[in-house]
């Protein structure tokens, strides 16, 4: 908004347009036609992302012109998305968020395809906030959604009191609710926290202790939120909604840290998720007796590549080392990926929410120690402290993990058995965890296939799976990313649904 006020005191007040102030009058009102067109523009755009577009379309396309437009609030639509797509008949679910219509934080007893509001905290005291403002000061971009990057790199430091200590004086839990002292207190505590904050010429590891201890703190808060919640005695599972749903490094400890037995966290629990759950709040309100599947639901809801494109390709590429292999593309896929081969796997219809999962994938073998460092610098130009994932079938979990359980949607952390670290350690975080994503057939088929014949192979049943795309990008969209990206970066293979093309 600003670059746009900017925009408009830097355009002369010149070449005006006539803007209708009251019906039946014009009035000389000092717009440019520039910004007058700009703004214009912006209101187009916003129509039709807001979705206001759908309506013309359902009109002109499809003859239906009954639509009404239904308000659902935010934390609400976070809570129907977590829960009606949860593996759970009935659950307690905890929305925290970075901010909502009344506070950041909302509880829900959820039974039987119903919510049902138990609090919701109204106020600015925000664990979201906080925990951004704390990655503002490692040096990251809120905007941009990298608190991840402060996940990855706080196993690398250590517990900083001075900085602990500021924190609790800065949040405190009460019941359901946080509270914050009053703004003289807050602006101390904000010129304090910023004597720690990164500088230019200083390294990401160089705040690692700061990284380290904002997750420990946020550990902490929300382990005291949850056993407040557990109080009311609603389930033994629980259901984690909200943009504070994609810290994976403590949603993997939460069965252990708590009273809760059980967890599920969707595939897209911030506010891209929102979505699909005002989607199926509106869907269940119109439709009482129907009720969501108590199962773990596809995240494959994105677009497919265009077979059109695809035809293409084959047909006018001239690629010499392109084959179509419908029946054997997993096990050939495999034989590269033994062979040391960095492979992006595209198949079906793109994952909704943050993770590859096996879709937009890249690919390599876990087992080298170098293949973390192999990928960065010939693939993803990434920074050295931020850990790959591991993909597993699911079956060998216990094998591999203590206290494993079942993450579809690389949404938890959880630490690797020590006879399992020296047999992947391209995917052994510095602190022995793992962001695993667990696979079974019946959940995405090729994907588990090839797994599968990478383990007859070499005795490991999982994957190196990180996203793809390169650093600062967006994952692949289409026919034309994935081969630009494939042919601008040290990719070895690339398969396209049943096609293997090598370089």
């Amino acid at each position: 908004m600003q670059n746009f006020m900017d925009l408009m005191g830097s355009i002369g007040a010149t070449n005006h347009e006539l803007i209708p102030r009251r019906p039946g009058k014009m009035t000389k009102y000092l717009v440019p036609k520039d910004v007058l067109y700009i703004t214009l523009w912006i209101q187009q755009a916003g129509f039709k992302l807001s979705g206001g577009h759908i309506v013309d379309i359902l009109k002109t396309d499809f003859g239906n012109s009954q639509v009404s437009f239904v308000k659902i609030p935010h934390h609400h639509a976070h809570a129907a998305n977590a829960c009606f797509t949860s593996p759970y008949e009935e659950a307690a679910c905890m929305v925290i968020d970075g901010q909502g219509e009344w506070g950041s934080m909302s509880y829900f007893a959820y039974e039987h395809g119903r919510l049902r509001p138990v609090f919701h905290a109204k106020g600015p005291e925000s664990l979201g906030i906080v925990y951004g403002l704390c990655t503002g000061f490692c040096g990251f971009n809120v905007e941009k959604g990298e608190e991840w990057k402060l996940m990855g790199l706080a196993p690398y430091g250590e517990l900083d009191e001075e900085v602990l200590a500021a924190l609790r004086a800065l949040v405190r839990v009460d019941e359901l609710s946080l509270r914050y002292p009053a703004v003289p207190e807050i602006e101390r505590w904000f010129k304090h926290m910023e004597s720690k904050a990164r500088t230019k010429d200083m390294s990401a590891l160089q705040v690692a202790d700061l990284a380290f201890t904002t997750q420990f703190f946020y550990a902490e808060v929300m382990d005291q939120l949850l056993d407040h919640f557990y109080q009311h005695r609603i389930s033994d599972n629980l259901v984690l909604g909200g943009g504070c749903g994609l810290n994976s490094s403590y949603n993997g400890e939460i069965v252990s840290r708590t009273k809760f037995k059980r967890l599920h966290v969707p595939s897209a629990p911030a506010d891209d998720g929102n979505a699909l759950g005002s989607a199926l709040l509106a869907y269940y309100q119109d439709h009482p007796n129907a009720a969501p599947k108590a199962e773990i639901h596809t995240p494959f809801l994105g677009s497919a590549m265009s077979k059109a494109t695809i035809e293409n390709l084959t047909a006018f590429s001239r690629l010499d080392k392109l084959r179509r292999l419908p029946d054997t593309i997993h096990r050939e896929t495999a034989q590269l990926l033994a062979d040391g081969k960095l492979v992006g796997w595209v198949q079906g219809r793109a994952e909704f929410g943050p993770r590859a999962l096996g879709n937009r994938s890249i690919l390599a073998d876990p087992r080298p120690s170098d293949m973390k460092d192999k990928i960065n610098s010939r693939v993803k130009f990434r920074e050295e402290f931020r850990p790959f994932a591991p993909s597993i079938l699911d079956e060998f979990g216990d094998e591999y993990f203590e206290d494993y359980q079942v993450s579809p949607y690389m949404e938890r952390t959880l630490k690797f058995k020590e006879s399992a670290k020296k047999k992947v350690p391209a995917i052994v975080h510095v602190n022995a965890t793992g962001r695993l994503q667990s696979v079974r057939r019946e959940w995405n088929p090729r994907y588990y296939d090839l797994i599968k014949a990478f383990y007859e192979i070499t005795d490991v049943p999982m994957l190196l799976n990180t996203s793809f795309n390169i650093m600062g990008k967006p994952i692949i969209h289409s026919v034309e990313d994935a081969i630009g990206l494939f042919y601008t970066t040290g990719l070895d293979a690339l398969v396209l649904e049943d096609y293997l093309i090598e370089k």
